[in-house]
């Protein structure tokens, strides 16, 4: 092994044959702690590239994204629903590929977190229609206006995940896109039993 004040006189080709030659002797762990003493650093810095490039990323789409439709399944247990998501697009027409609908099935009115959540999102106006059973809408009719009663059948337990047989529509009464939610609530008519 060479000594330190030797090593600080080399030129850079000497000192990288050094480094190779003092990694060569180090066990798998001693490498490692040896790399992560003298060059974290440099580790970490195409890890903060690749987190700054996905911030960026993600930052685009949800600013690009257009929004058509937000729905509520409450007490949903459903957790995809392309089917449902493109038959509202292609009812409406939609086009772009930055269109979604988006469902959320984590609200439930029998918890505090569910109800405190339900009414930031009302308040947010980040609700256009609300499916929920009977329970879920007397607690909430305020603010969902007249309901649509429909009776569950097989297409709504397997599209929209609804544990439940009697369903209570809701358009929510600040719904920012009104005109896709009445489209929603007609398949959901359609598709009852």
């Amino acid at each position: 092994m060479l000594d330190r004040r030797y090593e600080q006189q080399m030129d850079k080709k000497e000192k990288r044959q050094f480094e190779k030659e003092k990694l060569k002797e180090m066990s798998g762990r001693q490498k490692l702690e040896y790399l992560w003493m003298y060059y974290k650093v440099w580790l970490l810095v195409p890890i903060g590239i690749a987190l700054l490039v996905w911030v960026g990323v993600t930052m685009y789409r949800s600013k690009t994204e257009e929004v058509l439709l937000n729905v509520v399944v409450a007490d949903g247990i459903g957790s995809s629903y392309d089917e449902v998501e493109q038959e509202l697009k292609d009812r409406i027409q939609a086009d772009g590929n930055n269109q979604t609908v988006k469902f959320n099935n984590s609200l439930s009115a029998a918890t505090y977190q569910g109800e405190m959540a339900f009414t930031t999102l009302v308040a947010a106006e980040s609700i256009d229609v609300v499916v929920c059973p009977e329970e879920f809408y007397e607690e909430y009719q305020d603010v969902m206006g007249e309901p649509v009663i429909l009776e569950a059948g097989e297409w709504m337990a397997e599209n929209l995940g609804i544990p439940y047989e009697t369903v209570y529509v809701g358009i929510v009464e600040n719904a920012p896109n009104r005109e896709n939610a009445e489209v929603f609530v007609e398949i959901l008519q359609e598709y009852a039993e």
